[in-house]
């Protein structure tokens, strides 16, 4: 898999957005494509729910475009570091599923920043930073 820590954590401002829910309108369509049912529409409205959308089941798969999923989380939640982070994992997949166990991880990393933000305790540094820092 990748280092998902590489990204720096998010100041109060973009930590708050990424709590937050998206306008209706701004909502990324996605589904869960579940054999032999086909894909069960739903769709995505805020960091949080694409952890959940993307988190590994055994008898489903996240039907997000990969591809436009870079261009929500930089226009609908405001956060370029973690769009440019997506794009990079995602070129650098070999499948689908593996696009998304790597995306997963970038979420899960940036999910935990943006509450640690929120709530006022330390932030969970990239993995480089502490590496430069000497601090774990």
């Amino acid at each position: 898999m990748i280092a998902p820590a590489a990204l720096d954590p998010p100041d109060a401002a973009l930590a708050a957005r990424l709590l937050q829910r998206v306008p209706f309108r701004d909502r990324l369509p996605a589904g869960r494509f579940r054999p032999p049912v086909g894909i069960i529409p739903g769709d995505i409205r805020s960091l949080s729910s694409l952890f959940l959308h993307l988190a590994p089941q055994p008898n489903s798969l996240p039907g997000v475009n990969l591809t436009r999923l870079p261009d929500w989380v930089r226009d609908a939640l405001g956060d370029a570091a973690l769009a440019d982070a997506i794009r990079n994992a995602v070129q650098a997949s070999h499948s689908h599923v593996d696009g998304c166990l790597r995306v997963y991880e970038l979420v899960a990393v940036r999910l935990a920043q943006a509450e640690a933000a929120a709530s006022g305790t330390p932030p969970v540094r990239s993995v480089e930073a502490s590496a430069e820092e000497g601090t774990p």
